[in-house]
């Protein structure tokens, strides 16, 4: 301590004024180790000459040699760099927690690279193509940038859409909604009244979704969601409702959707699900107070719009060389399955009637699925890759007896998924500003027994369509899912180990 200086030890509310934030923003950040700090008892307290070395920007690491960074491009080793993109912390975090997302991530991995590429100082246009809950959006905003986003799964979307829009919300009249939806509910309840609201006619389930005595309650929630009248109010308690609705299902995630049974848990056959829904929306009531008190350090409200479309279908919606940074993680070739995760919500929000409109969804995704790609002709590879190719001829031939359930199956998935790289690589080099920085978090995956490296891979189709590989920032050496890469599906005749990680691949516009 002796190197100290006398004054050089800040409290929180000194070290927030110093830097020109809230008291809860800066606590936040202490909280979330973005910002130098150390806890003292129950007290934070900050060094003003490591909070001047932050703002400068003078603790970024120091770039990467040439040599180091030629190895790179060739596609050989892993570097590291940002933060782990584990999705999970956000689940403490004001906007981050309203709505949990398998394949999301942190909003500290988007501040890094936002900082990393010059955001501190001037207002950039950040662009997510596939925007999942928001993330990269709200960190973009919380940092006075322009953000776009494009989502095609309507749930994610609209949770998406409500989020960047909360500078604009009257708070007093959603927490008056709240107050009248706690008193609707238990007046339809004592009373015992019968709710207009019917379950989707188009969802089936392999057992009952709702357990009887909680079914009644949520169609009682819904009769108040479908009668308020102002539209962001209705979307608010449609997100918190879907939020929380899986916890007092007899579903569950492990780490797909399913049965609760199938897991070896019990039905849940009673909960307040009134109170659960309710405990959401006070919580999304504090997350708007508090982000409307950080977004009112900005002056002028930065731009924000999010597509509840295909990036793949609709990236002409933004005009040529607009972006200056891009910062997401498209769909893995893992044959996640995104879309039927969210089957639930997007039936009982009304958002889909019927199968059919989740297969047109499906069919517009990003690499789409191996259920909707397996069968009918060999889908043809475009990058012109001959590794990739021999890849794939490897792929197929493994088990062709199965058919679409064998080799040739998962060939045409992949070449689909790769197809559909090349796609987003040429349409996104149209969209970036010259210099620009694209930022994809990916990882490698197996299929059959076969690793595909696809974030090298993705690198190189990008330098096909315009852009140099900087680095490979290696930001989790091993994600959920090492685990189940021994599985029939995953792996048949696997001679090693081979491990799951992730990577951000840094790629720069020419």
């Amino acid at each position: 301590m002796s190197n100290i200086a006398d004054g050089d030890v800040l409290t929180l509310t000194e070290a927030a004024r110093l830097i020109r934030v809230s008291d809860k923003t800066l606590g936040d950040m202490a909280r979330t180790r973005r910002i130098p700090s150390q806890k003292v008892g129950r007290e934070w307290r900050f060094l003003r000459s490591a909070l001047e070395t932050w703002l400068s920007g003078e603790d970024r690491p120091a770039p990467t040699s040439a040599l180091v960074r030629e190895a790179a491009t060739q596609y050989e080793l892993p570097l590291t760099g940002f933060r782990d993109t584990a999705f999970t912390e956000n689940r403490n975090q004001a906007l981050h927690r309203w709505v949990p997302w398998i394949a999301g991530f942190s909003g500290s991995f988007v501040e890094g690279v936002l900082n990393e590429f010059g955001g501190k100082h001037r207002r950039l246009r950040v662009l997510d193509p596939f925007a999942g809950v928001g993330t990269t959006l709200i960190e973009s905003l919380r940092r006075g940038h322009e953000a776009v986003g494009f989502e095609i799964n309507p749930y994610a979307a609209m949770a998406c859409r409500a989020k960047v829009r909360v500078g604009n919300y009257d708070l007093d009249q959603f927490q008056t909604a709240i107050g009248r939806f706690d008193d609707f509910a238990d007046e339809k309840l004592w009373l015992d009244e019968a709710p207009s609201f019917a379950p989707p006619p188009g969802f089936k389930s392999r057992v009952p979704f709702f357990s009887p005595s909680i079914e009644r309650q949520v169609l009682a929630c819904l009769d108040f969601i479908h009668h308020d009248t102002a539209d962001w109010v209705k979307e608010l308690f449609q997100i918190a409702f879907g939020a929380v609705m899986v916890s007092f299902s007899n579903y569950s995630y492990e780490p797909s959707l399913g049965t609760r049974a199938g897991a070896g848990k019990p039905n849940v056959e009673h909960a307040d699900v009134v109170a659960v829904i309710k405990r959401k929306l006070n919580e999304m009531a504090e997350d708007i107070a508090s982000f409307q008190e950080e977004l009112s350090e900005h002056g002028d409200l930065p731009a924000a719009v999010v597509h509840p479309l295909s990036y793949l279908e609709h990236s002409d919606r933004l005009e040529p060389h607009s972006i200056d940074v891009l910062i997401t993680s498209p769909p893995y070739l893992n044959n996640y399955h995104y879309i039927r995760n969210t089957r639930p919500h997007l039936f009982w929000l009304g958002m889909v009637q019927q199968t059919a409109d989740l297969k047109e969804i499906e069919c517009r995704s990003f690499g789409q699925f191996w259920q909707t790609v397996r069968t009918g002709p060999e889908v043809p590879l475009q990058p012109d890759l001959p590794h990739l190719a021999d890849l794939i001829d490897e792929l197929r031939g493994r088990h062709a007896e199965k058919g679409a359930y064998g080799g040739p199956g998962w060939a045409n998935y992949a070449a689909t998924y790769f197809n559909d790289c090349q796609r987003f690589c040429a349409q996104t080099r149209e969209r970036m500003r010259s210099g620009g920085t694209v930022v994809a978090v990916i990882g490698n995956n197996i299929l059959q027994g076969i690793e595909f490296k696809t974030d090298r891979l993705f690198a190189e189709i990008a330098e096909g369509e315009g852009f140099r590989c900087v680095r490979f920032h290696e930001v989790r050496s091993k994600r959920t899912g090492n685990s189940i890469v021994n599985s029939s599906v995953r792996s048949d005749a696997v001679t090693q180990r081979v491990k799951l990680y992730e990577t951000a691949v840094e790629l720069r516009a020419a």
